[in-house]
């Protein structure tokens, strides 16, 4: 689980900001969160702000060091991860600066990589079993004379030399190149790990295709999407999906690729008021919301089922209040959510706000300030808040902030 992530020169987050799922001392809403030797941990964290207001922004990180981390960059591969404060010239060429705390087999760990254009100029790696810090291993000062450059692994772990491209993460070696009992769980980590961007059309086409191979390996996993989109009120009884690479004209035609999966829902078939059989509707078909499942309630079962983070922009794109909902109970329920998996999303569903499901530390804004920073702040640094306010109110009201500020229209059209 996630205890804090920390920016500082990210895209919009200029200065340092820590964006924490580390819960409060309040014991309200006991149901959201869950406590790990010392460390209570929230399940669940939502984001709320205006259009360009930088919370996607905390999700982009977390995609782009996951994506770092386990799809190791050529020599000559820019490192996307690096995209300084664009708005202040003193930010321009400066370096981005990444931390994440968080607790793997209940252990502590935090990792810290600062990178320059397309160089890492700084990794460490800690963990504190015992309660007591310990080096995994530290990156060596950047030569910028060479572009194979070396870490050092702790002194519990043998002081081995590790080399790597300049534009590569010592922890990248962990996966498959350097296996070790520790340092390639960690690695696993970040691989269970899932970011979706769930307004992205390629990225969920790509989707489709892996979770469609995955549900015809794994009949479990078939069974409990089924049972989950159906639950969501889709109508669909179950799945059918067939793959066949013999007749292009069964391919189904994507936006940006075309795929050799065929999927449908099935459906009760009636005559008149009589059941009398199923029949099949293409998943192109359906609603987009039930698309939009679909490839959400895969990962969602396999995140509750591995106890991993499940991070996802816009969660609310498409789907119906009541299932929003729905996916955050999911996690927020004890017996469902037995190994601990964690739910971060940005949203803009208002009723998500609801001061009996939901507590202030789990809220987060993003506001954009004039000169295009933002500033990331949770309902928990409202110090006269109760945890039985009316959030949803207060928030359509302003007083929150994050809303956007919408100048008269009349106004603009009458000059």
């Amino acid at each position: 689980m996630i205890l804090n992530l920390k920016l500082k020169n990210y895209r919009s987050y200029k200065e340092e900001t820590n964006y924490t799922l580390e819960a409060s001392a309040s014991k309200a809403k006991d149901f959201n969160y869950t406590t790990i030797n010392d460390f209570k941990v929230l399940k669940t964290s939502l984001m709320y702000g205006s259009n360009a207001s930088g919370k996607s922004n905390i999700v982009r990180a977390l995609y782009e060091l996951r994506n770092l981390i386990i799809k190791k960059p050529s020599l000559d591969d820019d490192i996307t991860i690096y995209d300084p404060f664009k708005f202040n010239i003193e930010t321009l060429n400066s370096p981005v600066e990444l931390t994440l705390e968080f607790l793997l087999d209940k252990i502590k760990h935090i990792y810290s990589i600062e990178f320059l254009d397309n160089i890492v100029v700084n990794e460490v790696l800690s963990y504190y079993p015992n309660g007591r810090e310990t080096n995994v291993f530290t990156r060596n000062k950047f030569d910028s004379s060479k572009d194979v450059q070396s870490g050092l692994l702790g002194y519990d772990f043998g002081k081995k030399t590790i080399n790597v491209f300049k534009n590569q993460l010592l922890l990248s070696k962990f996966g498959d190149d350097e296996p070790h009992e520790v340092i390639s769980k960690i690695f696993l980590y970040f691989k269970r790990m899932f970011v979706y961007n769930a307004t992205n059309k390629l990225h969920y086409e790509i989707l489709n295709d892996k979770i469609s191979e995955d549900l015809l390996k794994d009949e479990n996993l078939k069974v409990k999407l089924e049972k989950l989109i159906n639950y969501a009120d889709t109508k669909i009884t179950g799945i059918n999906i067939n793959k066949s690479k013999l007749n292009a004209k069964n391919k189904i035609n994507y936006l940006w690729k075309r795929s050799d999966f065929n999927i449908s829902g099935i459906h009760d078939l009636y005559n008149g008021d009589k059941l009398i059989d199923t029949t099949n509707l293409s998943l192109l078909e359906e609603s987009i919301g039930t698309q939009s499942l679909f490839v959400l309630g895969a990962k969602i079962i396999e995140a509750l089922e591995t106890g991993s983070v499940l991070v996802v922009d816009e969660l609310d794109t498409s789907l119906h209040s009541f299932i929003t909902k729905m996916i955050v109970m999911l996690f927020q329920d004890d017996e469902i959510n037995s190994n601990n998996a964690q739910l971060i999303f940005t949203t803009h569903d208002i009723s998500l706000l609801d001061k009996d499901m939901i507590r202030k530390d789990q809220v987060w804004i993003t506001e954009k300030n004039d000169k295009g920073e933002t500033d990331l702040y949770s309902l928990q640094d409202f110090e006269n808040l109760r945890e039985d306010t009316s959030f949803d109110r207060w928030y359509l009201a302003g007083k929150f902030g994050g809303v956007p500020q919408i100048k008269s229209l009349k106004e603009y059209f009458s000059k």
